[in-house]
């Protein structure tokens, strides 16, 4: 069933009926008949539908009495349709089929079947390897998926459309994807008892030569504990600036800042440090090629501690979008979440639809994405128009802008753009694409559905200059949305029950998304709640 599958599972035999007739066949709802009783052995495996380049050939041998040789000319000429070199072919086994038997009248039907199935057909030994690597990798993904998966995603590692769509296949699987970490990844993907951990080869900008260097390092020291550490041992020509900032971005240097701020504000200090750290590590190293590395009697463990001890610079925060357009930048995909999440609760109210929700064609739908792979086009008139695809939290579509709309809505279309989609759906078994209609951003999105800003800040850490600091900033957002502070004081009922002040204030804003980054930016990533 898998060969018959894989040679019948392809645009022309699904144009041309030949599935729809071996399903019936198969299922017994066709009765299955033959021609000439020779033909039997050659067409029962698929129930008299002729689906393999071998079958043909062995009709050819069978019925006309052709050497295999002639047989795989005939073949070659079925698939390439020379009408010239199909008439001379059809003249040889017309006259090897009278010679052996057979009526003019079967010959020449046997023969137009011949033609027309062959233009379709597979071969079946290419089939059977298919069909065999399938069964293999099918086994393998039902009884091992963290290690298919692992493979998998190693395997495309360097095509970020396809690792985001196996990414998404693994959540099918239920299987969790861990963040790359300089003392947890390897090279690949690995599997490990949580889930997959990401390898550190996929961080784009990270060459394999920096990976490996980076290995030893953790071999030798047995742990990373800093940047500045990793900056002292690892061979700085291959592991620079640019692949450390890479590797900051992607969160695989999360581990190497001390306490437990969120990863907002651990990457902001470690990104601020790459200049500093590489700059320590390239002197270390010279000092310890010249022996001064001791100069002051200290040990090879002194060295180590004191720069675990050298303290990462204080940075402000990365806004949510920061981080995840880092995420995005040094993976292909967001690690840690979407930036169309936070509009979850608005886009449902709005009725926009998700990529998975959509399993026909629609005349009339509302639909919310990033936009990627954007390709500016010029019609034969020379008007403008686009083709991009728009990502979802669940997968993508491809979107076609004609010149009419291209006109009213072409200034929002740029890459990494959230927008809004109004259009026709075009969906079949193959492929979709949404014909737009209408183009909004996303922030007018928020601006329609927003009653209410709601900040939450926690005390003592946001004090009075943050309240004095947020006060200036909302001026600058005027607008008619209410804004609220709750605010949550610690140690009045145990640090485990704060209690919890809620007031509004008199000023008003717009509710835009360069008033929450602004917002985010003063107190901190997830502290404002549009409701």
């Amino acid at each position: 069933d898998l060969i018959a599958l894989n040679a019948l599972y392809r645009p022309g035999p699904l144009k041309s009926g030949m599935v729809d007739d071996y399903i019936a066949r198969k299922q017994g709802k066709t009765e299955v008949k033959y021609e000439l009783p020779q033909l039997a052995p050659i067409l029962s495996d698929t129930y008299g539908v002729i689906a393999y380049q071998e079958q043909v050939m062995r009709i050819a041998a069978v019925l006309a009495g052709f050497s295999m040789g002639q047989s795989d000319m005939l073949r070659k000429a079925m698939g390439k349709k020379d009408p010239k070199v199909m008439a001379k072919q059809r003249a040889a086994f017309m006259d090897g089929a009278k010679a052996n038997g057979i009526n003019e009248k079967k010959a020449t039907k046997i023969f137009d079947l011949m033609e027309f199935f062959a233009g379709y057909g597979f071969n079946k030994s290419h089939s059977t390897t298919y069909a065999l690597l399938a069964y293999q990798t099918a086994w393998l993904k039902a009884n091992y998926p963290r290690h298919f998966i692992a493979a998998l995603l190693t395997i495309e590692a360097a095509n970020t459309e396809k690792l985001a769509m196996y990414l998404g296949e693994r959540r099918e699987l239920g299987v969790p994807i861990l963040a790359p970490d300089i003392n947890a990844s390897e090279l690949a993907f690995s599997v490990v008892n949580d889930g997959v951990r990401f390898g550190l080869g996929a961080v784009k900008n990270v060459g394999e030569g920096a990976v490996l260097s980076m290995l030893e390092v953790r071999k030798h020291l047995g742990r990373i504990d800093s940047v500045y550490a990793l900056c002292e041992h690892v061979d700085l020509r291959l592991v620079n600036k640019r692949v450390l900032e890479s590797l900051v971005k992607a969160g695989a240097l999360d581990g190497l800042a001390p306490g437990a701020d969120p990863p907002s504000v651990k990457r902001a200090r470690l990104f601020a440090a790459v200049d500093r750290a590489l700059e320590h590590g390239g002197r270390h190293q010279r000092d310890r090629e010249k022996g001064q590395n001791q100069l002051f009697g200290g040990t090879p463990e002194d060295a180590d501690d004191a720069s675990t001890a050298v303290p990462l610079p204080d940075a402000p925060a990365w806004t949510e979008s920061q981080q995840l357009a880092g995420e995005k930048e040094a993976l292909g995909f967001y690690m840690s979440g979407h930036p169309l999440e936070r509009f979850a609760r608005d886009l449902t109210l709005f009725g926009a639809r998700r990529v998975a929700e959509l399993t026909g064609s629609e005349a009339d739908v509302w639909m919310a994405g990033i936009v990627s792979g954007l390709r500016p086009l010029k019609t034969r008139k020379g008007d403008r128009m686009a083709v991009f695809m728009l990502d979802d939290v669940d997968g993508s579509v491809e979107v076609v802008v004609f010149p009419e709309t291209f006109g009213k809505h072409g200034s929002l279309i740029d890459t990494d753009a959230m927008l809004l989609v109004r259009g026709k759906l075009e969906k079949d078994d193959e492929s979709a694409r949404l014909v737009a209609t209408e183009l909004l951003p996303i922030a007018a999105l928020v601006e329609r559905t927003t009653r209410e800003v709601a900040i939450h800040l926690k005390a003592p850490k946001h004090g009075r200059h943050v309240f004095e600091a947020l006060a200036e900033l909302l001026s600058r957002h005027r607008g008619d949305r209410r804004v609220s502070i709750e605010l949550d004081v610690l140690d009045v009922k145990g640090p485990d029950r704060p209690l919890r002040v809620r007031a509004e204030v008199l000023q008003r804003v717009k509710p835009t998304e360069r008033l929450v980054a602004e917002v985010e930016q003063l107190c901190g990533t997830g502290s404002v709640e549009l409701r």
